[in-house]
């Protein structure tokens, strides 16, 4: 179990240890939820809401590192020159182009968050929640 100091620690490592451009919202509410923002010029957003006064903290951080997966993809796609595509997937409600996108967000994230997992001495437990988690996750868009 981990405090809400764990998202603050994930926020700067991402925010400024891994992309510069990226703003992230951390926003106490009753249920977790995140969203990532594509840039509108350079800089990117994520938001992550979390249950105010919860000790556990694991899955609104799972969901800050697959939101930065989108950012990943979102960066894959800028330099390809497919943002239209990446926009049209991101705004598909489910199917199996969102079912392989968000696996690959998943991914991405799971690649970002076992480096700060490495970095701050997290136990590799989490590693494997954050794949279970991932799997549940992707179940909503088959």
């Amino acid at each position: 179990m981990t405090g809400k100091s764990i998202l603050d620690q994930a926020k700067a490592y991402l925010c400024w240890d891994i992309f510069r451009n990226m703003n992230i919202q951390l926003v106490g509410i009753q249920s977790d939820a995140a969203y990532f923002f594509p840039p509108r010029k350079d800089d990117a957003t994520i938001v992550v809401f979390y249950r105010d006064g919860n000790e556990d903290m694991s899955r609104p951080l799972f969901l800050l590192f697959h939101e930065a997966g989108h950012w990943v993809q979102f960066a894959e796609y800028r330099e390809r020159g497919r943002e239209k595509e990446f926009y049209h997937i991101i705004n598909s409600p489910t199917g199996t182009d969102r079912y392989c996108f968000e696996k690959q967000a998943w991914a991405e994230g799971g690649i970002l968050l076992r480096d700060f997992a490495e970095k701050h001495h997290l136990p590799v437990e989490w590693l494997d929640r954050f794949d279970r988690y991932a799997e549940e996750s992707l179940a909503s868009y088959q």
